[in-house]
């Protein structure tokens, strides 16, 4: 029974103790009612003073970079991250920058240019050499001179008229100089006139009374100047000197030998001309031209069985125009 007592008595002296130690741990509160701990109102409002509000400076973290050194690379840069002034931003300290890449340069293969193009542009340009053939139409510079037996041509001849040839054999062919616009050329001519005077005694000289013709022919070495372009017409303009062989032809006036011309073989001439090539498929293009030749008199003494009859003289400039084909190659 003692012992019951003791054991009662101990159990109750440890919840007393325990009892005090939570009432030690808990804050004391002190709480008055409204009628027994009045507010004066001096003290209801307490002022409060907020301290200004100063601008943070950024927080600038550097990140460490990491070069990889196995990579080519123009220069290492390194960066810096900058967090915001209005807020935390984690920055990430480990962080590595990626490596610059070295740009792999693939050579651009041969530019194919489109059909159309190289009819315009690479088929033309490039060929070396050009062959072609004209058609002409002459016009003599001086075809009237004199009065019978009195300053004419010769004799009772005063006036003289082309004698046109249709056919198409003025040819010629060219070189390019190498990159220039430039071509070197020879061209073959030939221009014949007829003699008149007045045979049916009207006052106007007509074929009736001709003595024959007078032919020059030969070759005209010239420079020219072509400007190829991207259209279908290249114009030109050239310059030449020309070497002709002269040589009167007399008709039944001759007499059988009787009656002749004895002149001058050989003449020379000045050449200026010019034209318009106009691309017909591929290397192929017609042509138009015109040109001017000064061409030397021919002078000289025509005879009569067997005397002189007199001086003899043929001015043979001329204006032509025509038109022809050609092709490059």
């Amino acid at each position: 029974m003692g012992g019951i007592m003791r054991v009662g008595f101990a159990v109750l002296t440890g919840l007393i103790s325990f009892a005090f130690v939570l009432q030690a741990q808990e804050p004391v509160l002190n709480i008055q009612a409204p009628a027994t701990a009045p507010v004066s109102e001096a003290a209801s409002v307490v002022p409060v003073t907020v301290p200004e509000a100063k601008e943070a400076a950024p927080e600038v973290t550097p990140v460490p970079v990491h070069m990889a050194t196995n990579v080519p690379v123009h220069k290492a840069v390194p960066v810096v991250a900058h967090t915001a002034t209005n807020g935390p931003v984690p920055v990430a300290t480990n962080a590595v920058m990626a490596p610059i890449m070295p740009v792999a340069v693939v050579p651009t293969s041969e530019v194919v240019m489109p059909e159309s193009e190289q009819f315009f542009v690479d088929t033309w340009k490039h060929p070396s050499f050009q062959v072609g053939t004209r058609m002409t139409h002459v016009k003599l510079s001086d075809t009237t001179r004199g009065t019978p037996n009195n300053g004419s041509f010769f004799g009772t001849i005063t006036e003289i008229s082309e004698n046109q040839d249709d056919a198409p054999d003025k040819v010629y062919l060219q070189a390019r100089l190498p990159h220039s616009p430039i071509w070197l050329g020879v061209s073959y001519d030939h221009v014949s006139a007829r003699t008149m005077d007045d045979g049916n005694g009207d006052g106007v000289p007509d074929m009736i009374g001709s003595d024959g013709d007078e032919e020059i022919k030969g070759l005209i070495p010239y420079l020219q100047a072509a400007w190829d372009n991207k259209t279908c017409f290249t114009p030109y303009a050239q310059i030449g000197y020309a070497f002709y062989q002269a040589k009167f032809l007399p008709n039944s006036w001759s007499d059988n030998g009787s009656r002749r011309v004895d002149a001058t073989s050989s003449v020379k001439g000045f050449e200026l001309g010019g034209g318009l090539g106009v691309r017909l498929y591929k290397n192929l293009s017609a042509d138009l031209f015109a040109q001017t030749v000064k061409v030397d008199d021919i002078t000289g003494e025509w005879h009569g069985h067997g005397s002189s009859g007199g001086p003899f003289i043929m001015t043979m400039s001329y204006v032509s125009y025509g038109a022809g084909l050609s092709c490059r190659f």
